[in-house]
């Protein structure tokens, strides 16, 4: 079934541009040889140009290597391939898949200068890193025209491989003669870093500024921003990060590759249950005990080979069903080289890495796009209306309980603002560091359709700031007149105003007053102040505000909140100790003399994602 929710509008939508034909004015000679582009909106674009060998075959899992040089002038004008993936957010079958393991292609956009006017450009380059999970989602999605024509910089985006081609880790895949860059497991972070080496390389060939370049990205990519932020081998490459809706936590590398304990919780997907998986599925073993004798018996030799062998469909459906408990998206791990062994939270605390002006922020109801296909707080039913024509047979038709669904929403998104951006904030200060900035989106002027009041179901959820970031999609019918309809100027004035925001943080590291020098002051995170509300005018506009989230705050709210019964409030408590590795378990234990401890939370794991509150057999 498909349903209506705001990843299947952005899957439609953010892809705008459409291939023109090739102009000679966009030729440009790079490290490979001679690249030509095309003309659109008032820029050039290059689609599909080749950052590091196809990793397939022999390169599966290794590190990214340099791309060859082009035997021709290479025409980019068509995207290259998605990486890997389940068939993507529009929808398929369970068991379709989408793109491709040769994957390591990106897509410029510049200002549309003429080989003339290129001799005295420098402006700053932005990479943008896309999101889903570390297992879905694709840099062809994204249409960043109006940042690079309205704010004279240069906008990259890129593939990286996921899931568990892109983070994988076994004894078998670091034998003698592996760098530690192979045998990291860490390729989805080594494809981004090989992006911003092929920037560092190539992009003054397109007007970039080689020293000026800032590195965004909004959920999976915001959190790859981060380990890009915290990892040794990145550093110099990029001299800016904007962290949108990107959890700073990481995995550990002994749980990537062991067997998961009874219980069968593990902050990642394990290979060693992976191939458990493949054996069973390939009919060498029943079941997963004698998938691991199995397993055991096998030579490193061996194991690799078998691995090898596989197909990438047969690799990410056994990922797919070896999935732990509290297993989600998927995150780096602490490898040792590619990243420290302190992991992604690093840089945030030692004052002895080197860091760089940064951006962090949430969205104001997150976990909306993910509460609103739960059946325990929305009731769907067929869909006869508006939205049948695009293939939705399912709409929401009620809210129950509006205020529980919105006590759920606000603590549930305030625990991922705590963990994404408030705590990383004040440990960045604390240590030192006082070039740090923090946003929360709160724009939720969505209309009420049939009945059904979008701007309380859905609001700032996940993934809306995006629109507001990369907005060619505006002016579509869709967005135009059913998503946006009576407060399109007002989102468009928003779009506007954090476009010229994160322009001037790209050029200065500090977004200020925006590139226009007419916004309020987006100031650095204090004592006084601690971030900047993104806003339209019919809600508090820009403005900011001294308020922030700790585990302490959330706890004390939640627990006096009147919305809940005593139960609820253990279950919300249960649900955030279960899916955050920072909200202790003993906030549970303690609340209301152990009560919380006599209740069974069964029915909650089985009707919800627990990282991100998502009905298991929904799609979404």
């Amino acid at each position: 079934m498909k349903k209506l929710n705001f990843l299947l509008i952005l899957g439609i939508l953010i892809s705008y541009g459409c291939s023109k034909g090739l102009d000679e004015n966009s030729v440009r000679t790079i490290s490979e040889g001679e690249v030509i582009g095309y003309k659109e909106d008032d820029t050039f674009a290059w689609r599909g140009i080749p950052f590091a060998q196809p990793p397939i075959d022999e390169l599966r899992w290794k590190a990214p290597l340099p791309p060859e040089p082009f035997e021709s002038r290479l025409e980019a004008k068509e995207f290259g391939p998605e990486c890997f993936q389940p068939q993507g957010i529009m929808g398929g079958q369970e068991g379709e898949w989408t793109g491709s393991e040769d994957c390591l292609y990106l897509n410029i956009w510049s200002p549309a200068w003429s080989p003339e006017q290129l001799t005295d450009k420098k402006v700053p380059v932005m990479m943008w890193i896309h999101g889903g999970a570390n297992i879905i989602g694709s840099a062809n999605m994204y249409y960043p025209v109006h940042l690079v024509r309205e704010h004279e910089v240069i906008v990259v985006t890129v593939n990286y491989r996921m899931s568990n081609l892109g983070w994988f880790r076994h004894p078998a895949l670091r034998q003698e003669g592996s760098s530690l860059e192979d045998a990291s497991g860490s390729y989805g972070t080594l494809d981004n870093i090989m992006a911003l080496r092929w920037i560092r390389e190539n992009i003054s060939a397109f007007g970039g500024d080689t020293d000026n370049v800032t590195i965004f990205g909004e959920s999976a990519g915001g959190h790859n921003v981060a380990a890009l932020y915290a990892s040794p081998l990145a550093r110099g490459l990029f001299h800016k990060a904007i962290v949108q809706s990107g959890v700073i936590s990481h995995s550990k590398t002994e749980d990537a590759e062991s067997y998961y304990p009874e219980d069968g919780t593990s902050g990642i997907t394990s290979s060693k249950e992976v191939i458990n998986q493949l054996l069973i599925n390939q009919g060498k073993a029943d079941e997963v005990e004698g998938a691991k004798a199995l397993q055991n018996s096998m030579s490193l030799k061996e194991t690799e080979t078998f691995l090898r062998n596989a197909t990438p469909g047969e690799l990410l459906t056994a990922y797919g069903e070896a999935n732990p408990k509290r297993g989600g998206m998927t995150r780096v791990f602490n490898d040792g080289y590619v990243m420290g062994k302190e992991g992604i939270s690093e840089p945030f605390v030692n004052d002895q890495m080197p860091r760089v002006p940064i951006i962090l922020g949430t969205n104001r109801y997150e976990t909306k796009l993910f509460n609103m296909m739960n059946r325990r707080f929305v009731r769907w039913g067929e869909g006869e209306g508006i939205f049948s024509w695009i293939g939705v047979d399912e709409l929401p038709l009620e809210i129950m309980r509006p205020d529980f669904y919105n006590a759920v929403t606000q603590y549930s998104s305030d625990s991922w603002k705590e963990r994404a951006a408030d705590t990383p904030a004040r440990q960045l200060v604390a240590s030192g560091y006082k070039k740090t900035f923090v946003y929360r989106f709160d724009w939720d002027d969505l209309p009420v359709i049939q009945g059904v009041d979008y701007g309380v179901l859905a609001g700032a959820a996940h993934a809306l700031e995006i629109l507001f970031l990369f907005p060619a999609a505006f002016d579509n019918f869709i967005i135009k007149n059913v998503v946006i309809r009576d407060s399109y100027d007002g989102a468009k004035k928003l779009s506007d105003q954090m476009l010229s925001y994160w322009a001037q943080f790209a050029y200065t590291g500090d977004p200020g007053k925006g590139r226009s020098n007419d916004l309020p002051k987006w100031k650095a995170w204090s004592d006084e102040e601690k971030y900047m509300i993104l806003d339209s005018d019919e809600g508090q506009g820009l403005v900011m505000v001294d308020n922030e989230v700790t585990v302490n705050s959330i706890y004390n709210e939640l627990t006096n909140d009147q919305r809940f019964t005593e139960e609820e409030k253990c279950q919300s408590l249960f649900a955030m100790s279960y899916s955050g590795d920072e909200f202790p378990v003993e906030l549970l234990d303690s609340y209301s003399d152990g009560y919380c401890l006599t209740l069974d939370y069964s029915d909650i794991l089985e009707t919800m994602n627990p990282i991100l509150g998502e009905d298991d057999d929904q799609d979404s």
